[in-house]
């Protein structure tokens, strides 16, 4: 099932290519809907979702009556509300994370949260914050519960993922909690589709120092990003130069970072010394 996300990026294309097909402007366009200009913006941008009477006003204008039964499938998917239970500026995310075909994560400080378990999880948002309430962790171990789910189901993407040897030091929750964290990451290794790489402390000075990103491919909406976020925002780099850089960036860090089989010994020589 198309998520949200990506029938927004559709419907944005759809009615953009519709428009300069029949030669309108967005000021047009912002008159059928009696709206700003910035609105008809946003939905082309793929931000933004429209009603079925918007719609059907878009396509009167633009005569094309054909292209109806499309646009308002794409208008009503793209207003439903996410599964996943996340802060609002992350929703786009994890929409787009779990429409992908390939994801490319390096992380510096923490395991990627639909790699996390229960326990770690508990133990990372509170850490972060002890002010948050007993409801806000478990939503957020259930969210990333949700996402994990997803992302390592049958039919869930391919993953490249390097992580910094502190993320598999650094003692989260606690000697037990880290064991199991580990043991986790080592049952993931196996999978197929998951491509687990450290990063050792050896490699010295890198690529990404300061920089945790992740890279997404998503052929359904035709979209390639790259995903950075802080403390309370994110942000999306979708431009060639951009996503070109990052590539690149990853590549050299895929280059330093140990094989597979290497971070599988080291692994397990870091989980030994939780035990």
């Amino acid at each position: 099932m198309t998520s949200p996300v990506v029938a927004k990026i559709q419907l944005g294309r759809l009615l953009y290519d519709l428009r300069l097909e029949c030669g309108q402007s967005r000021e047009d366009a912002a008159e059928a809907l009696d709206c700003d200009v910035s609105k008809v913006s946003r939905v082309e941008h793929g931000k933004g979702s429209l009603k079925t009477p918007e719609v059907d006003a878009l396509l009167r204008l633009y005569d094309r009556a054909d292209a109806r039964d499309r646009a308002v499938e794409l208008a009503r998917t793209a207003r439903r509300r996410s599964r996943y239970r996340v802060q609002k500026w992350a929703q786009d995310f994890v929409g787009m994370e779990a429409a992908a075909a390939t994801i490319r994560a390096w992380h510096s400080e923490l395991v990627p949260g639909p790699l996390q378990t229960p326990a770690y999880t508990r133990a990372l948002i509170s850490g972060a914050n002890p002010n948050r309430t007993p409801e806000f962790v478990e939503q957020a171990v259930a969210s990333r519960g949700e996402r994990q789910e997803r992302l390592l189901g049958d039919d869930g993407p391919t993953m490249f993922v390097v992580l910094n040897e502190a993320v598999i030091r650094r003692m989260v929750g606690g000697a037990k909690v880290m064991e199991d964290q580990l043991t986790f990451l080592l049952k993931l290794s196996e999978r197929p589709r998951v491509s687990l790489h450290v990063l050792p402390f050896t490699a010295g000075a890198h690529a990404a120092m300061d920089s945790p990103f992740e890279m997404l491919d998503v052929p359904e909406a035709e979209v390639r990003l790259v995903y950075l976020e802080d403390l309370d925002d994110s942000r999306y780099l979708d431009q060639s130069e951009e996503i070109e850089r990052y590539s690149m960036v990853f590549e050299r860090l895929l280059g330093a970072a140990l094989g597979p089989v290497e971070t599988v010994t080291l692994l397990e020589e870091v989980r030994q010394t939780m035990a």
